[in-house]
């Protein structure tokens, strides 16, 4: 059957459409990227992986930490087919690559088990030589095969303590890498991996941060991560918003900025069949002395997934009325877009506040909340949920506010993250 996948679509909605002439106002504006839905065969096969398991062999992972990760990694290997493309890549101080692009044949999976089984322990954290490896793996995949991506999975409890540490180089790696149709996923193991130095990766890589010290529940994760990979419909997907005052919104989730052509936009990465994304901006405007009607437009563009060459691009038209303020009715709001708004909003500054936190930086982590006290108290104003939404909102800047270690937090970083991306829970 062929396959009949649909356009993508762009949904802009404002928290309230109608702005009182005279007066500054602020407006909260949500955006909803659906990709389309596939419909396939299903009798035939998934299309092939090409992925890299990186695996933290480092004194700290001595125990259940490291045989939770060799499960995992043995899973993972048993669940893929002939066609799929596997290296595997072991780290302490030193980097050994145990299986280079393999097939998985029934032999390649039984030889990959066998040398994933032979892991032992070594000594420091070269964090970054083993995942760097695995994306030379994959890439090298790619220049001898048909394969138009790669995904690196790196699973560790630890902290890279050898070669490059900072999560800001780290970032600006993966972001490279992600480019070159290279994404990372992070598996922390454990509680005592570095927040700082996974997210880092796994954020501007276009990938995933989950923790778990399970085996079955990593192999459950990542197959679903392996599965999207054969579903992307758009890849290097990113917006740009056109219209008084656009230059200057205030973005609500932490999509990351880029400068094209002398314009910004706003880089989303790849889409999925099926799902969704979501972004908020607050806009501010200055006062309007006649009524009038302002047209704004969003601008999407992205790159066939097949060829990742072709460019391909679509609009959005919204509509903001300027009335005079007597006949303004500030009643007359989305209150479902400003929930939704207020719940992204949340998720970031809680993450962001948490990422403070976790530098130590107790005093910045409160600050980060109350700085847009005001802003986020009139974008709850009068819904259902105020005060609920509220309460959570000082809850979490109670918890930021001092010293926060522990599986707890972690969990609350990933649920935060997932939140304000709109990401699927497997």
């Amino acid at each position: 059957m062929k396959d009949k996948t649909q356009p993508i679509t762009i949904r802009a909605r404002w928290d309230q459409a109608q702005v009182p002439t005279g007066s500054e106002a602020q407006r909260g504006l949500l955006l909803e990227i659906e990709a389309p839905k596939r419909f396939i065969d299903e009798s035939v096969e998934r299309p092939p992986v090409n992925v890299a398991l990186v695996i933290d062999r480092s004194g700290s992972m001595r125990g259940a930490p490291i045989r939770a990760a060799i499960d995992a990694a043995v899973g993972i290997a048993e669940q893929l087919r002939d066609e799929d493309r596997l290296s595997v890549i072991c780290y302490d101080s030193n980097v050994d690559v145990l299986v280079d692009g393999a097939r998985m044949t029934a032999r390649g999976r039984k030889r990959a088990e066998l040398d994933i089984r032979s892991i032992g322990l070594g000594g420091t954290t070269n964090l970054a030589g083993g995942w760097l490896q695995g994306a030379r793996c994959v890439a090298d995949v790619m220049e001898r095969t048909d394969f138009q991506s790669g995904h690196v999975i790196l699973l560790s409890d630890g902290c890279a303590n050898v070669g490059e540490c900072d999560p800001e180089r780290l970032g600006e790696l993966s972001a490279n890498l992600a480019e070159r149709n290279v994404t990372t996923t992070c598996v922390g193991i454990g509680a005592h991996y570095s927040l700082l130095q996974m997210t880092a990766i796994a954020e501007a890589g276009q990938g995933e941060m989950h923790q778990s010290s399970e085996p079955h529940e990593i192999v459950e994760v990542l197959m679903g991560e392996l599965g999207e990979q054969t579903q992307i419909v758009a890849r290097n997907f990113s917006i740009h918003l056109k219209g008084m005052g656009m230059h200057q919104a205030q973005q609500l989730t932490r999509y990351r900025k880029i400068r094209v052509d002398g314009r910004g936009e706003y880089f989303i990465g790849n889409l999925v069949a099926g799902q969704s994304r979501r972004l908020a901006f607050l806009v501010d405007f200055p006062p309007m002395r006649e009524p009038m009607s302002k047209n704004y437009t969003v601008f999407a563009n992205w790159l066939d997934p097949e060829t990742a060459l072709e460019e391909r691009t679509t609009s959005e038209r919204i509509k903001l009325r300027f009335i005079p303020a007597h006949t303004f009715d500030p009643n007359r709001r989305d209150k479902e877009v400003a929930e939704t708004i207020a719940e992204i909003w949340m998720a970031r500054t809680g993450y962001e506040a948490m990422m403070l936190n976790e530098r130590g930086r107790f005093t910045d982590a409160v600050e980060s909340f109350d700085v847009d006290q005001p802003s986020f108290c009139r974008m709850v104003d009068g819904l259902d949920r105020e005060e609920e939404i509220l309460r959570r909102r000082q809850s979490v800047r109670t918890a930021t506010s001092s010293r926060w270690d522990g599986v707890s937090k972690k969990e609350a970083v990933l649920l935060a993250r997932k939140r304000m991306r709109s990401k699927p829970e497997y």
